[in-house]
């Protein structure tokens, strides 16, 4: 039996060691299109040949899955394929959002679908999906095609297999462990870069959530609440009241001080608005977690206080843990204070599931573009910023008290097309730096002069505004233009700008952050002192001890989202909110009915374009009149028919519904 065994671990190796070869060059292909370029490629290889070689043995890891199977041949193909089709849909991603393909980006195929036309034309989209339809089949095809090898000794296949694939994982952990690896300080992009995407592909499948420090305890948990949180819980008796001002974030799509950009040179300044503020008002720069994508990402780190490095790689919060979890956010402190929290964004509500992920982070109010009027698009489709004044201003002023509006804008976001667009033309970019297409240069700055009028026009209103509010603006990351970090005055590609601007003389700091700390900082400076996070990062000095302040900021956070909520006394105090899409509900107060004509006419209130009517539970697509009438054509509707409004986005989801409206009278 031990000869049989041995003899069928000798032919296993014979039958499958030219699948070596065959994986280091596909390694080869994969990572000439994760660089981009043959130079690029060699500098990988001579500087990371430890790296290449590991990612060598994880295809090859794989192709030994196909030892398990008859159609062995047929399996292999279809491994072999299917790595070079991961790869070249990595090096499509990376041009198109800088931001590498990861496991994580199935989660958003749902979102990425809406915004398919924006990146792509109609041909190129046709042409994917048959492709794509086309390649499944083929491999199908050459699956069942192939012929079934002769009866194999599977205990073999199944040992070895087991054997090297616990192999990988322990390389990969022990390349953690000495330091050869490190996730936590490597960004996405670098990672890719230095780690290729055979390993960070596969990494980022079974990395996701906060794994538990090692140090994490109760005890410890305890002891950070005593020594760091609770100074400040007893404030000296001058900062004892806090100011309340209205506080507005504006996270700004994509935007960036475009003069950091080495050699560029433009026909007339394209931002003058920002910066001015950056002359006159505290400013300073903003570490975020994401490069040209990844808005929900900056967002998570600004409202939470969290530091995203803790997460999975290449993982968007708000699509795994924020699902059905709340968590602790500026949003819910200022609440405490009497505070309305509201949200304004000028795309679809279902993106990034924000129509269910807010309710989560303590928002009152949501109001998406399907909820506001007077929109106007650019020529990618993208809602103009410019309405985003008075939905901010509305936020300010159909409440009581004070207000936390957080405000997310969508102009200035790519992709930025390399031809000429027309309206695009008022600036012209007069230098680019190497890698950087001018044309697409010059279609970004001339939307970012547009989004920095809107700023004007804002502060302009809050200047006549009766209220005091404090304003801050910040670019969430840098456009997907293909800048290099030596492009940039910063050296940084994960570097952007914050300003904090006020209407009532208030004296504020400015200086360099990371975006999880900015929403604290703000706050300190109004004496605003609540939620663990908030109380956290304010009494970490700048000069302590970094170590120690990353290491308690992580199990922080991994006891509030996924550990016992010891520093909360064991439950979180966090529920999710009634959210209320809309600054305004809309009401659907009465309808009439001509039944010459089969129409209704529906009456109410904060009607929009994206509102329809609904009879009976149908939807009839409705005429927009204005904001308290819509019309439809519908057959039988009576004095018992139940009339409501919804709202819906341009795919069809239904965000909301109205309550139900009487027949007011019945035309004869």
């Amino acid at each position: 039996m031990a000869s049989t065994r041995a003899q069928a671990f000798r032919k296993f190796i014979r039958e499958t060691w030219y699948m070596l070869p065959v994986s280091l060059v596909l390694a080869l292909v994969i990572e000439l299109l994760n660089h981009h370029t043959p130079e690029k490629l060699i500098l990988f290889l001579t500087g990371h040949p430890w790296m290449f070689l590991f990612n060598v043995e994880i295809i090859f890891n794989t192709f030994l899955f196909a030892e398990l199977f008859r159609r062995r041949r047929g399996t292999r193909w279809a491994l072999g394929i299917l790595w070079v089709v991961l790869g070249a849909v990595n090096s499509i991603v990376q041009v198109t959002r800088v931001l590498p393909f990861t496991t994580r980006d199935v989660l958003l195929i749902p979102d990425g679908l809406k915004m398919i036309t924006v990146y792509f034309k109609w041909y190129e989209i046709a042409g994917m999906f048959v492709g794509a339809a086309l390649l499944i089949a083929g491999i199908v095809l050459l699956v069942v095609r192939c012929r079934k090898r002769e009866p194999f000794d599977r205990a073999v296949s199944v040992g070895v297999f087991c054997a090297v694939t616990a192999l990988t994982l322990v390389v990969g952990k022990v390349s953690v462990e000495v330091g050869d690896i490190d996730w936590e300080k490597t960004s996405l992009v670098d990672a890719y870069q230095n780690y290729g995407f055979a390993y960070g592909f596969t990494y980022t499948f079974a990395d996701f959530g906060i794994s538990r420090p090692t140090e994490y305890s109760e005890e410890l948990v305890e002891e950070i609440a005593d020594d760091v949180i609770e100074p400040t819980a007893a404030p000296e008796p001058e900062e004892a009241e806090p100011l309340t001002p209205n506080v507005v974030f504006v996270q700004l799509e994509s935007f960036f001080n475009v003069h950091d950009l080495v050699d560029a040179e433009y026909s007339r300044e394209p931002i003058p608005v920002f910066r001015e503020l950056m002359e006159t008002c505290p400013h300073g720069q903003l570490k975020v977690p994401s490069v040209g994508g990844g808005t929900a990402n900056t967002e998570f780190e600004v409202l939470t206080g969290m530091n995203l490095d803790y997460f999975g790689a290449g993982e968007f919060p708000y699509n795994t843990i924020l699902q059905d979890t709340t968590c602790e956010t500026v949003a819910f402190n200022l609440k405490e204070l009497g505070y309305t929290a509201t949200a304004v964004h000028n795309y679809t509500g279902t993106f990034y599931g924000r129509n269910t992920v807010y309710a989560q982070l303590g928002f009152d109010r949501f109001v998406p573009q399907e909820y506001m009027n007077g929109l106007t698009y650019n020529a990618l489709g993208w809602a103009h910023d410019s309405v985003l004044t008075g939905e901010t201003m509305k936020a300010l002023t159909t409440t009581p008290g004070r207000d936390f509006v957080f405000t997310v804008t969508v102009q200035s976001h790519g992709k930025y097309p390399d031809t000429p667009v027309e309206g695009l033309d008022d600036i012209a970019v007069l230098a680019a730096p190497e890698t950087v297409n001018a044309t697409a240069l010059q279609n970004y700055v001339n939307e970012l002069s547009q989004v920095d009028a809107f700023i004007g026009a804002l502060i302009d209103e809050l200047e006549d505004f009766d209220e005091p509010t404090v304003l801050v603006l910040y670019g969430d990351h840098l456009p997907a233009l293909g800048i290099e970090t030596d492009e940039l005055a910063t050296g940084d590609l994960y570097q952007t700008t914050y300003v904090l601007w006020n209407n009532f003389g208030l004296d504020m700091e400015g200086g360099d952050l990371q975006a999880f700390q900015l929403s604290a900082y703000v706050l300190g400076q109004l004496n605003i002192h609540t939620g663990i996070l908030t109380r956290f990062h304010q009494n970490f000095a700048p000069d302590c001890d970094e170590d120690d302040y990353l290491s308690f900021l992580r199990v922080l956070e991994y006891d509030m989202l996924y550990g016992d909520h010891n520093i909360y006394g064991g439950d979180s105090p966090y529920q999710p909110t009634e959210l209320q899409l809309g600054t305004e509900p809309i009401v659907c107060e009465s309808f009439t009915y001509d039944p010459a004509t089969a129409t209704i006419s529906v009456y109410g209130q904060n009607f929009t374009t994206y509102s329809d009517i609904l009879v009976d539970g149908e939807r009839k697509n409705a005429v927009f009149a204005d904001e308290t009438r819509l019309i439809a054509r519908a057959n039988g509707v009576t004095e018992d028919s139940r009339v409501r409004v919804g709202q819906f986005t341009r795919e069809g989801d239904e965000l909301g519904r109205s309550g139900f409206g009487k027949m007011r009278e019945i035309s004869p």
